[in-house]
């Protein structure tokens, strides 16, 4: 095998994830080629420093710090109501104005009303239970 089909299998060697031929592949190639024998000692260095690495949690005043203010909060929400308000009253007329066409044959018009009254009950079906299950989410003010 040439260095490039063993490069492939390094890092498995190194973690021994590799089958037993596999692994004496690479250790036969790993005798005669002094490039990945390199590439392997770096490899396990980098695997080592990450394995040592630590990270610092930030104290509970860092914490909420990053919490959003109430502003933000209250401009989200508004935005979200118009937006959504928006859309509904956008998608009302519309559908207003196409079923007092009368240009348009009825079970056209039947077919139009029936998708979105069938869009409009699964986003409410969606939405009664999002409502129902944010009362008793467990995850609902966790911090950290």
């Amino acid at each position: 095998m040439d260095c490039k089909e063993i490069e492939v299998y390094l890092s498995g060697y190194l973690d021994g994830e590799l089958t037993q031929q596999e692994a004496q592949r690479v250790e036969l190639h790993l005798e005669t080629c002094s490039v990945c024998r390199q590439v392997l000692t770096e490899l396990a260095t980098t695997q080592e420093a990450a394995r040592n690495m630590e990270f610092r949690q930030p104290d509970k005043q860092e914490w909420k710090n990053m919490e959003n203010t109430i502003l933000e909060n209250i401009s989200r929400g508004f935005g979200w109501l118009i937006l959504v308000v928006w859309s509904i009253t956008t998608v009302c007329y519309a559908f207003f104005q196409y079923a007092v066409s009368p240009s348009e044959p009825l079970f056209q018009k039947i077919l139009v009303f029936g998708i979105f009254v069938g869009i409009a009950l699964l986003f409410f079906s969606v939405l009664c239970r999002r409502i129902r299950e944010s009362r008793t989410d467990r995850y609902k003010g966790v911090q950290q």
